[in-house]
């Protein structure tokens, strides 16, 4: 623990001598601050290649991105990718009590994915309580690493992925809700069978095709049309594991009009073919696959 001009610190890095080459995910560091000075500045245009997901457990900081200044407040976070064209700072005219936070820092291939999917699902400032599934994991990984406890590369490499994990399921049960939304939802899961379109949704629905989409996204992270797929498959995905129904007849009553578009659409998505799903899910056993 260190102490200077008012700030303390708990940092903790990693270097591993046995690992394996180009890991996934590698722990890079973990640690938990109080901030109270402008001494502490951050310009991320010439660090590294490294992810920081940093998680404000009282008082406030700011972080300056190219789409604006945020303030970040107690049960708020950030995730950024560096090198980029940010900075965060405690503001010493501006954020009035210590900014304590937790942190950690990523490096590996497989960050970039789950990276990504938070930003889509949450945007820059994260809101999570700090009862979270995934607060509390941060903090585990930060006491982990204060009582030594992360012995080698690939116990730190789990604890970071078992993180980013329960960020990405915290981004996405923290989903927000609206009436048009859910309306919309309610009339594509209700009409999937059909060969209905977005603009058929939305003009039942008495909006324009523009208004829904930006409503669904904001409120889900997702475009609508990408909902009804979702929607089609799963019943798709039933039929083929519970029926012997044929590709075509499966392909109608999931509301795609033409058999050979929907077998591309399920292997865009499902990474194999209708014919070679159902194969699969019969000799392992499934009793049943998630979309």
């Amino acid at each position: 623990m260190y102490r200077e001009t008012g700030d303390i610190w708990d940092d903790y890095g990693f270097r591993f001598l046995e690992h394996v080459e180009n890991p996934a995910i590698q722990l890079e560091a973990a640690g938990w601050q109080k901030r109270s000075s402008k001494e502490y500045y951050w310009d991320n245009r010439n660090r590294p290649d490294c992810f920081l997901f940093q998680y404000t457990l009282g008082g406030s900081g700011t972080l300056e991105t190219t789409e604006g200044i945020f303030n970040v407040g107690k049960g708020e976070g950030f995730f950024l990718h560096m090198p980029e064209e940010e900075f965060y700072y405690f503001d010493e005219d501006k954020d009035q009590a210590p900014w304590e936070f937790v942190y950690v820092m990523f490096s590996g291939r497989g960050v970039l994915p789950y990276f990504k999917y938070v930003l889509s699902h949450a945007g820059k400032i994260i809101s999570l309580p700090d009862h979270n599934p995934a607060v509390k994991q941060l903090m585990d990984l930060y006491f982990q690493a204060r009582n030594g406890l992360l012995k080698d590369a690939f116990m730190a490499g789990k604890e970071a992925f078992c993180f980013l994990c329960a960020l990405c399921s915290a981004c996405t049960e923290k989903e927000c809700h609206s009436s048009l939304t859910d309306r919309a939802k309610a009339y594509m899961e209700q009409h999937f069978d059909q060969p209905i379109t977005l603009l058929e949704a939305a003009e039942t629905l008495g909006v324009s095709q523009s208004h829904l989409s930006r409503e669904f996204v904001k409120y889900t992270g997702e475009q609508p049309i990408r909902y009804l797929t979702k929607v089609r498959l799963e019943y798709a995905v039933k039929l083929l594991h519970s029926t012997d129904m044929r590709l075509e007849e499966v392909s109608a009553a999931c509301g795609f009009a033409d058999s050979n578009y929907f077998s591309k659409v399920f292997k865009k998505y499902m990474k194999a073919s209708p014919g070679e799903l159902r194969r699969q899910m019969r000799a392992l056993g499934y009793a049943n696959v998630k979309v």
